[in-house]
C-alpha cells in the first residue's frame, strides 16, 4: 500500500484498537495469478505487540484452499472516509481529496484442524457480539452444533508484516485541519464523524 512517511501509523496499540473496532474485512488470496476476496468478521488479538487474526468461512467457499505457507494473503481493514473538500484550504489552488483509514495485514493462514478450535472461535465471536445468545447456543442439540461446525473452516492468520495508512490531512496547515474537523464534526454521518477525534490526535 502506498503510505506516506506522515501518513503512516505503526502504533500496534493504535493499529489493534482500530482493527477490533473495525473487524468487518476482506480476506484476498491468489489462485492462479487471480485475485479473489471474501468479506469476514475477524477476531484480533495482541500478546506482546503481535497480532493475530482469527476467522471462519463456508466450506462451500473454497477460497480456503488458497492457504499457503508460500504464498502471502491480506486482510483488508477500512473505515471510516470521508471527501474533503478543497474550499477548507488557505490558498485558491487546491484540488479534492479524500481522508481514510486502511490497515493492510499481510501473512499466512492456519486451518483449525478440531472442533474444539472451531467451537472456542465461534464462543468467542458470539460472546463478543451477541452475549445473550450465548447461553441460547450451548443449549442447542450437540448434533445441530456439530452440523454447523461441519459447514466451516476456521483459520488462524499470523502477520509476515503489517502496513497502516492513517490519512488524516497530516500535510495541510492547522487551520485548514481544524476547518476539516469542524465540517466533519457537523456531519450526521456516524462514518464521516468518526475521523474527528482520530484527526484531533494529530493536531
Amino acid at each position: 500500500m502506498y503510505t506516506p512517511k506522515h501518513n503512516r501509523e505503526e502504533d500496534r496499540e493504535k493499529l489493534y484498537a482500530f482493527m477490533r473496532a473495525h473487524s468487518f474485512a476482506a480476506l484476498v488470496t491468489v489462485k492462479d495469478h487471480v485475485p479473489r476476496a471474501t468479506h469476514l468478521p475477524f477476531m484480533v488479538d495482541m500478546k506482546d505487540e503481535r497480532i493475530t487474526l482469527y476467522a471462519h468461512m463456508a466450506k462451500a467457499n473454497d477460497q480456503w484452499r488458497d492457504f499457503s505457507a508460500t504464498q502471502e494473503l491480506l486482510v483488508i481493514f477500512q473505515e471510516p472516509h470521508a471527501y474533503v473538500s478543497p474550499r477548507h484550504y488557505e490558498t485558491a489552488h487546491n484540488v479534492p481529496t479524500w481522508n481514510y483509514v486502511a490497515v493492510h495485514l499481510y501473512g499466512h493462514a492456519r486451518v483449525l484442524e478440531t472442533d474444539a478450535e472451531k467451537l472456542e472461535l465461534l464462543e468467542r465471536m458470539i460472546a463478543e457480539h451477541d452475549a445473550d445468545y450465548l447461553r441460547k447456543w450451548k443449549e442447542m442439540p450437540k448434533d445441530y452444533i456439530n452440523s454447523k461446525l461441519n459447514g466451516i473452516v476456521a483459520f488462524r492468520v499470523d502477520p509476515t508484516r503489517v502496513e497502516a495508512r492513517f490519512k488524516l490531512s497530516q500535510d495541510r496547515t492547522r487551520r485548514e485541519r481544524e476547518n476539516i474537523i469542524n465540517e466533519f464534526a457537523s456531519s450526521r454521518d456516524s462514518v464521516v464523524s468518526e475521523l474527528v477525534d482520530l484527526m484531533k490526535e494529530r493536531l
